[in-house]
Protein backbone atom coordinates (compact mmCIF):
# COMPACT_ATOMS: atom_id res chain seq x y z
CA UNK A 1 0.00 0.00 0.00
CA UNK A 2 1.17 3.22 -0.99
CA UNK A 3 1.07 5.55 2.37
CA UNK A 4 1.74 8.62 0.72
CA UNK A 5 -1.46 8.58 -1.68
CA UNK A 6 -3.85 8.17 1.40
CA UNK A 7 -4.90 11.33 2.71
CA UNK A 8 -6.52 12.53 5.86
CA UNK A 9 -9.33 14.91 6.76
CA UNK A 10 -9.87 17.11 10.06
CA UNK A 11 -10.40 14.28 12.22
CA UNK A 12 -8.61 11.41 10.61
CA UNK A 13 -5.19 13.43 10.40
CA UNK A 14 -2.29 11.93 8.72
CA UNK A 15 -0.32 11.95 11.82
CA UNK A 16 -2.71 9.36 13.56
CA UNK A 17 -2.50 7.10 10.69
CA UNK A 18 -0.50 3.76 11.42
CA UNK A 19 0.51 1.15 9.12
CA UNK A 20 1.35 -2.38 9.37
CA UNK A 21 2.95 -4.86 6.23
CA UNK A 22 1.07 -7.66 8.69
CA UNK A 23 -1.01 -7.88 11.78
CA UNK A 24 -2.68 -9.85 13.60
CA UNK A 25 -5.90 -8.27 14.20
CA UNK A 26 -6.23 -3.97 13.79
CA UNK A 27 -8.74 -4.16 16.11
CA UNK A 28 -6.63 -5.16 18.91
CA UNK A 29 -3.88 -3.14 18.18
CA UNK A 30 -6.23 -0.19 18.39
CA UNK A 31 -7.46 -1.82 21.75
CA UNK A 32 -3.55 -1.42 22.92
CA UNK A 33 -3.34 2.25 21.59
CA UNK A 34 -6.00 2.62 23.97
CA UNK A 35 -4.66 0.85 27.06
CA UNK A 36 -1.49 2.49 26.66
CA UNK A 37 -3.15 6.40 26.59
CA UNK A 38 -5.18 6.94 23.85
CA UNK A 39 -8.01 9.02 24.69
CA UNK A 40 -8.92 11.02 21.47
CA UNK A 41 -10.69 10.02 18.04
CA UNK A 42 -8.72 10.01 14.83
CA UNK A 43 -6.26 6.76 14.93
CA UNK A 44 -6.35 4.54 11.58
CA UNK A 45 -4.61 1.49 11.99
CA UNK A 46 -3.72 -0.41 8.81
CA UNK A 47 -2.66 -3.57 7.99
CA UNK A 48 -1.97 -4.68 4.34
CA UNK A 49 -2.15 -8.51 5.80
CA UNK A 50 -4.55 -9.63 8.61
CA UNK A 51 -4.65 -12.80 9.87
CA UNK A 52 -5.99 -13.10 12.70
CA UNK A 53 -8.83 -10.46 12.21
CA UNK A 54 -12.49 -10.77 13.67
CA UNK A 55 -15.70 -10.39 12.56
CA UNK A 56 -19.39 -10.76 14.35
CA UNK A 57 -19.72 -13.69 17.02
CA UNK A 58 -15.63 -14.39 16.74
CA UNK A 59 -16.05 -15.58 13.16
CA UNK A 60 -12.01 -14.95 11.60
CA UNK A 61 -11.40 -12.26 8.86
CA UNK A 62 -8.12 -12.38 7.34
CA UNK A 63 -6.99 -10.35 4.53
CA UNK A 64 -4.58 -11.03 1.66
CA UNK A 65 -1.91 -9.28 1.26
CA UNK A 66 -1.77 -6.29 -1.49
CA UNK A 67 -5.51 -7.15 -2.28
CA UNK A 68 -7.91 -6.71 1.00
CA UNK A 69 -8.31 -3.43 2.68
CA UNK A 70 -8.34 -4.11 6.49
CA UNK A 71 -8.38 -1.06 8.56
CA UNK A 72 -9.84 0.07 12.30
CA UNK A 73 -10.04 3.01 13.33
CA UNK A 74 -10.99 5.47 16.69
CA UNK A 75 -14.01 7.02 17.49
CA UNK A 76 -16.21 8.51 19.83
CA UNK A 77 -19.39 6.58 21.27
CA UNK A 78 -22.51 8.07 19.57
CA UNK A 79 -25.79 6.62 18.36
CA UNK A 80 -26.10 4.66 15.46
CA UNK A 81 -22.57 4.46 14.79
CA UNK A 82 -23.23 0.56 12.92
CA UNK A 83 -25.72 2.36 10.27
CA UNK A 84 -23.40 5.37 10.25
CA UNK A 85 -20.21 3.13 8.99
CA UNK A 86 -22.54 1.03 6.32
CA UNK A 87 -23.77 3.71 5.09
CA UNK A 88 -20.10 5.03 4.89
CA UNK A 89 -19.26 1.89 3.15
CA UNK A 90 -22.13 1.75 0.52
CA UNK A 91 -21.49 5.60 -0.33
CA UNK A 92 -18.00 4.93 -1.13
CA UNK A 93 -18.28 1.89 -3.13
CA UNK A 94 -21.21 4.00 -5.22
CA UNK A 95 -19.40 7.37 -5.56
CA UNK A 96 -15.28 5.36 -6.26
CA UNK A 97 -16.06 2.32 -7.91
CA UNK A 98 -19.66 2.95 -9.52
CA UNK A 99 -21.41 -0.15 -7.81
CA UNK A 100 -24.68 -0.20 -6.55
CA UNK A 101 -23.94 -1.68 -2.55
CA UNK A 102 -26.59 -2.79 -0.73
CA UNK A 103 -26.44 -2.95 3.60
CA UNK A 104 -27.14 -6.55 4.88
CA UNK A 105 -28.33 -5.54 8.27
CA UNK A 106 -27.12 -4.76 10.68
CA UNK A 107 -23.68 -4.61 9.54
CA UNK A 108 -22.56 -6.29 5.96
CA UNK A 109 -22.63 -4.94 2.80
CA UNK A 110 -23.20 -6.61 -0.37
CA UNK A 111 -23.02 -6.57 -4.14
CA UNK A 112 -25.04 -8.12 -6.28
CA UNK A 113 -26.57 -10.43 -3.14
CA UNK A 114 -23.04 -11.10 -2.47
CA UNK A 115 -21.08 -9.74 0.70
CA UNK A 116 -18.07 -7.29 -0.12
CA UNK A 117 -17.18 -6.23 3.15
CA UNK A 118 -17.66 -6.29 7.22
CA UNK A 119 -18.10 -4.33 9.93
CA UNK A 120 -16.79 -4.87 13.49
CA UNK A 121 -17.68 -2.13 16.04
CA UNK A 122 -16.06 -2.70 20.02
CA UNK A 123 -16.03 -0.65 22.66
CA UNK A 124 -12.96 0.72 25.08
CA UNK A 125 -13.15 2.92 27.76
CA UNK A 126 -15.40 5.74 26.54
CA UNK A 127 -14.34 5.20 22.77
CA UNK A 128 -15.37 2.81 20.20
CA UNK A 129 -12.93 0.71 17.82
CA UNK A 130 -14.61 0.53 14.09
CA UNK A 131 -12.70 -2.15 12.00
CA UNK A 132 -13.70 -2.74 8.63
CA UNK A 133 -12.53 -5.41 6.01
CA UNK A 134 -13.28 -4.83 2.18
CA UNK A 135 -12.38 -7.17 -0.33
CA UNK A 136 -10.68 -5.35 -2.77
CA UNK A 137 -8.59 -6.58 -5.45
CA UNK A 138 -9.14 -10.40 -5.11
CA UNK A 139 -9.98 -12.09 -8.02
CA UNK A 140 -10.74 -15.40 -6.42
CA UNK A 141 -12.11 -16.05 -2.50
CA UNK A 142 -13.50 -18.81 -0.93
CA UNK A 143 -16.67 -18.61 -0.19
CA UNK A 144 -19.12 -18.39 -3.64
CA UNK A 145 -21.15 -15.93 -1.32
CA UNK A 146 -18.21 -13.51 -1.50
CA UNK A 147 -17.09 -10.91 -4.05
CA UNK A 148 -14.78 -8.12 -4.28
CA UNK A 149 -14.30 -4.41 -6.10
CA UNK A 150 -12.41 -6.05 -8.76
CA UNK A 151 -14.99 -8.88 -9.67
CA UNK A 152 -17.84 -6.75 -10.03
CA UNK A 153 -16.26 -3.61 -12.17
CA UNK A 154 -13.26 -6.38 -13.83
CA UNK A 155 -10.74 -4.46 -13.08
CA UNK A 156 -8.26 -3.18 -10.32
CA UNK A 157 -9.24 -0.77 -7.68
CA UNK A 158 -7.50 2.34 -5.39
CA UNK A 159 -7.35 0.55 -1.70
CA UNK A 160 -5.70 4.28 -1.09
CA UNK A 161 -8.25 5.87 -2.86
CA UNK A 162 -11.34 3.94 -1.45
CA UNK A 163 -10.15 4.42 2.71
CA UNK A 164 -9.41 8.04 1.50
CA UNK A 165 -12.87 8.39 0.26
CA UNK A 166 -14.66 6.54 3.02
CA UNK A 167 -12.76 8.42 5.62
CA UNK A 168 -14.27 11.48 4.70
CA UNK A 169 -17.71 10.07 4.21
CA UNK A 170 -17.95 8.89 7.46
CA UNK A 171 -16.35 11.83 9.09
CA UNK A 172 -19.28 13.87 7.47
CA UNK A 173 -21.67 11.09 8.31
CA UNK A 174 -21.23 11.63 11.77
CA UNK A 175 -23.55 14.38 11.88
CA UNK A 176 -26.10 13.68 9.14
CA UNK A 177 -29.08 14.62 10.62
CA UNK A 178 -31.33 12.25 8.34
CA UNK A 179 -28.99 9.00 8.73
CA UNK A 180 -31.60 6.72 9.23
CA UNK A 181 -33.49 7.85 5.50
CA UNK A 182 -30.24 7.93 4.05
CA UNK A 183 -29.88 4.29 5.17
CA UNK A 184 -32.98 2.79 4.27
CA UNK A 185 -32.11 3.55 0.71
CA UNK A 186 -29.35 1.07 0.80
CA UNK A 187 -31.13 -1.73 2.50
CA UNK A 188 -30.93 -5.13 0.98
CA UNK A 189 -33.97 -6.62 2.83
CA UNK A 190 -36.62 -3.83 2.36
CA UNK A 191 -39.96 -5.87 1.88
CA UNK A 192 -38.46 -9.13 1.65
CA UNK A 193 -39.03 -12.19 3.74
CA UNK A 194 -36.65 -12.80 6.47
CA UNK A 195 -36.10 -15.57 9.16
CA UNK A 196 -34.19 -14.22 12.45
CA UNK A 197 -32.55 -16.17 14.66
CA UNK A 198 -32.57 -15.17 18.44
CA UNK A 199 -31.72 -16.18 21.77
CA UNK A 200 -35.35 -17.09 22.04
CA UNK A 201 -35.91 -19.23 19.05
CA UNK A 202 -36.52 -18.50 15.06
CA UNK A 203 -38.74 -15.49 14.05
CA UNK A 204 -39.73 -15.37 10.38
CA UNK A 205 -41.07 -12.25 8.74
CA UNK A 206 -41.78 -9.51 6.50
CA UNK A 207 -39.03 -6.53 7.00
CA UNK A 208 -40.94 -3.98 6.50
CA UNK A 209 -39.02 -1.28 8.17
CA UNK A 210 -36.04 0.11 9.83
CA UNK A 211 -36.41 1.98 13.28
CA UNK A 212 -34.67 5.14 14.05
CA UNK A 213 -32.67 3.08 16.59
CA UNK A 214 -31.24 1.24 14.07
CA UNK A 215 -33.68 -2.07 14.53
CA UNK A 216 -35.33 -4.31 12.52
CA UNK A 217 -39.32 -4.04 12.24
CA UNK A 218 -41.13 -7.16 10.65
CA UNK A 219 -44.71 -8.18 10.09
CA UNK A 220 -44.48 -12.10 11.79
CA UNK A 221 -46.13 -15.07 10.37
CA UNK A 222 -48.77 -14.54 12.63
CA UNK A 223 -49.52 -10.99 11.39
CA UNK A 224 -48.28 -8.94 14.64
CA UNK A 225 -45.11 -6.61 14.39
CA UNK A 226 -41.99 -7.20 16.41
CA UNK A 227 -38.29 -5.13 16.21
CA UNK A 228 -35.09 -6.35 17.12
CA UNK A 229 -32.03 -4.43 17.95
CA UNK A 230 -28.71 -5.41 16.37
CA UNK A 231 -27.54 -7.04 19.79
CA UNK A 232 -31.05 -8.92 19.79
CA UNK A 233 -30.46 -10.55 16.60
CA UNK A 234 -27.98 -13.15 16.18
CA UNK A 235 -28.11 -13.75 12.26
CA UNK A 236 -30.70 -13.17 9.89
CA UNK A 237 -31.33 -15.12 6.39
CA UNK A 238 -33.14 -13.54 3.43
CA UNK A 239 -36.31 -16.39 2.59
CA UNK A 240 -37.05 -17.18 -1.30
CA UNK A 241 -40.66 -17.64 -0.72
CA UNK A 242 -43.19 -15.55 1.34
CA UNK A 243 -44.54 -17.38 4.83
CA UNK A 244 -47.14 -15.22 5.92
CA UNK A 245 -50.59 -16.45 5.94
CA UNK A 246 -52.97 -14.38 3.61
CA UNK A 247 -50.48 -13.01 2.26
CA UNK A 248 -50.16 -12.39 -1.60
CA UNK A 249 -46.79 -11.45 -3.75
Amino acid sequence: MDVDRIYGSSLFTKEKFLFYKRLPSTQDRAKELIKNGVRRPGYVIVADEQYRGRGRFRRVWSSRKGESLTFSFITEKIPLLSMRTALSVAETLEEECGLRAEIEWPNDIVVNGRKICGILIETERNLAIIGVGMNVNETVLPLESATSVRIETGIPASREAILSLFLSIFESNLTRENIMDCVREYLSFMDRYVEIETENGVVRGEFINLGEDGEIIIRTESGSIASFLPGEAKRMHKLTAPLLAGTDR
